[in-house]
């Protein structure tokens, strides 16, 4: 029997019900010789495993599973909920999602059902009782797979009533929900329970997306992810009922905004998480959401889902590169990543993922480019150590990343219709990520302590708690740097009075009483003592330094020329840099200089190579990858150390070819 509880994990979504029984032994066979050992099934088979409503028949996943183990391919067993099945919409119409314009939604595409339906709620956990009791002593199952890509919104009356009882869980009584969401404005003092509706379109959401009352649309948010997060602990119960020792999982979307992931980490054993980098995507991008996915539990995730070759959804949907889609895979090995999987591992002959790529395309050749490709990668990774697997990074530099804080942002009428927190997040990272800088990607919740350099661009949204480990954090003599539109408001959308930002004047030593809005051709130098440092961008805070220094300041364009836009301020040992405005590349570098600088973190660029390192306390990996599709020459920052692709010592110099990957093993003494 083959042991399928160490490797990595190669593979991915395999749907042989969309094919004739006649074909699959051939399919099987064809994946085996591309070192496929493991295969994920199951997802959206709800109407096959129960046809009408209370009749099972698990007779075809039994044959599926018995092809599967024929093949020594381990299986990542789906729980088929993530979208119900026909009768049972047809039966109980309600189960089916409202939309925001208050219309309830037929059967059809996924992801379909309202998570507090009570009849959605019984059916599922019914098919996953009879699913898990069958199947949990089967050997192929590494891990549980609970439905699919949860997200979406529900704005039915069976939500309206959940979301009451939400918040009186939440804040206790009516006056408390009142003086949260300062609900006297334009009249909305709620008198009862029964009162209070989901902010839509119907009621309190503008055209434009955005909300009246900006707590009452935090809360739905926060509600929304809860009850979905409800859905999933159900089905997880189950399993682990029958179940005590294999994880159970399912799959994230990196920054996608309807869930706050950070909440649900602690409820899944393993993070996983499905990479759809676009045409224009850069290398920094995948790189920042593999770190996020990463920070979620500070531990090593699955790549549960990328295409072996091109999407089929976006704009331009472009063919991965010779060597892209291999480089890609190490990518995510390099960022913590202990699986390589793929949607798909055959390609659907209808529907709407027809043209989604796939391991075995509609020629069903073994003698494609990608499938040469994905082979290759294959025999590559079944050769690595299981020490690999093991490895950890343990980053200096710490980026928070808050959804509520993405949520709130986003929801504002003004300064700018132009707030992107996830673009402003990632212009951070993005910023030491060409330093060569590796950063740890963390919540408000965690420890700050262990590292040298804490950045929270545009944390819209700070509490008491929050502030005060921030403070703790630098005055012990860490460097903080946070931006324009961050530390504004309370958990419900409320403005901390006494000027901007809020809780956090005595700690960046300034304040803050105007923010200019200024279109995308109305950019404003930047000058510190040295000459012209940048430019800013989109907005610009008028900044009164009180115990802060300026390190820029705004040039002739404006009315307040000569007013502070970039300041340090000492606090404690440490020290917190606040920025007042949207940096150019320009400004941004010259800022990384002051703060790398003052957190003692020395750059390492390497242009177009990323280099990242996990260790063990035996061993360290370092990852050099050429991410672009141009040759590249870097010196070896670890000469003659083992090389584990080509099993031979390393040159001082590398040559590295387009998307070329290198792994370099070092024993620890």
């Amino acid at each position: 029997m083959t042991d399928y509880s160490s490797g990595i994990l190669f593979g991915g979504d395999y749907n042989p019900e969309q094919w004739e029984e006649s074909t699959w032994q051939d399919d099987f066979d064809k994946l085996s010789q591309a070192q496929v050992n493991s295969a994920t099934i199951n997802v959206f088979s709800w109407p096959l495993l129960e046809p009408a409503e209370g009749e099972y028949d698990f007779e075809q996943l039994d044959r599926i599973m018995a092809h599967l183990e024929h093949n020594q391919i381990c299986v990542v067993l789906a729980t088929a909920t993530a979208a119900v099945p026909p009768w049972l919409a047809h039966k109980y119409p309600e189960v089916m999602r409202t939309d925001i314009n208050g219309i309830l939604q037929r059967h059809g595409k996924r992801h379909n059902a309202c998570p507090n339906s009570p009849i959605f709620k019984r059916k599922s956990k019914a098919l996953v009782e009879r699913l898990v009791a069958r199947y949990h002593t089967n050997s192929l199952i590494t891990h549980w797979h609970v439905s699919n890509e949860y997200g979406g919104t529900c704005y039915c009356e069976n939500c309206a009533k959940a979301f009451r009882v939400w918040l009186k869980e939440r804040y206790g009584t009516l006056e408390a929900v009142n003086q949260a969401w300062n609900s006297h404005f334009w009249g909305h003092t709620y008198g009862s329970w029964e009162e209070i509706n989901p902010p839509m379109r119907t009621s309190d959401i503008f055209s434009s997306g955005k909300p009246v009352l900006g707590g009452a649309a935090l809360d739905y948010r926060r509600f929304q992810s809860d009850s979905l997060l409800e859905n999933y602990k159900m089905e997880r119960d189950i399993i682990r009922k029958y179940d005590s020792k294999r994880p159970i999982t399912t799959n994230f979307m990196g920054s996608q905004k309807d869930l706050d992931y950070f909440k649900w980490a602690p409820e899944l054993d393993v993070i996983a998480w499905d990479n759809y980098p676009s045409l224009d995507t850069p290398a920094s991008f995948t790189a920042f959401s593999h770190d996020l996915m990463r920070g979620l539990k500070h531990q090593p995730f699955m790549l549960m889902e990328q295409t072996p070759n091109q999407q089929n959804w976006q704009t331009y949907n472009a063919l991965k590169k010779p060597g892209e889609m291999r480089m890609l895979s190490y990518q995510a090995l390099a960022h913590g990543a202990n699986t390589v999987q793929f949607f798909q591992l055959k390609q659907s002959r209808n529907g709407a993922e027809k043209f989604h790529g796939a391991l075995l395309s509609h020629s069903v050749s073994t003698q494609t480019r990608v499938f040469q490709e994905v082979a290759q990668l294959g025999g590559e990774l079944a050769q690595l150590p299981q020490a690999l697997i093991e490895s950890e990074i343990h980053p200096n530099v710490a980026l928070i990343f808050d959804w509520e804080s993405y949520w709130g942002l986003e929801n504002c009428i003004g300064p700018t219709t132009q707030l992107d927190y996830v673009a402003s997040v990632y212009r951070y990272y993005q910023a030491l990520y060409q330093q060569g800088i590796a950063v740890e990607i963390v919540s408000k919740q965690d420890d700050f302590s262990p590292y040298k350099l804490l950045l929270a661009p545009s944390m819209y949204i700070t509490t008491d708690e929050v502030t005060e480990k921030i403070k703790a954090y630098t005055a012990a003599g860490g460097v903080f740097l946070t931006n324009v539109m961050s530390g504004l408001v309370d958990e419900t959308d409320n403005i901390h009075l006494g000027g901007y930002p809020g809780q956090w004047r005595e700690l960046l030593g300034l304040t803050i009483d105007e923010i200019d809005a200024r279109p995308a051709a109305q950019a404003v130098t930047l000058h510190s003592a040295t000459g012209i440092v940048g430019q800013g961008r989109t907005l610009c805070d008028l900044i009164t330094p009180t115990t802060a220094h300026s390190l820029a300041w705004y040039g002739d364009e404006t009315f307040y020329q000569g007013q502070a836009c970039l300041t340090a301020n000492e606090y404690g040992t440490g020290c917190a840099f606040y920025v007042g405005t949207y940096l150019d590349d320009q400004g941004l570098a010259f800022l990384m200089t002051q703060v790398l600088k003052r957190s003692q973190l020395a750059a390492k660029a390497a242009g177009e190579v990323e280099i990242m390192t996990r260790t063990t306390e035996n061993q360290s990996f370092t990852f050099i990858i050429n991410t672009g599709e141009h040759p590249q020459k870097i010196m070896n920052p670890y000469p003659d150390a083992y090389e584990l692709l080509t099993q031979t010592n390393s040159p001082t110099d590398l040559e590295l070819a387009p998307f070329a990957v290198i792994i370099l093993q070092q024993d620890h003494e």
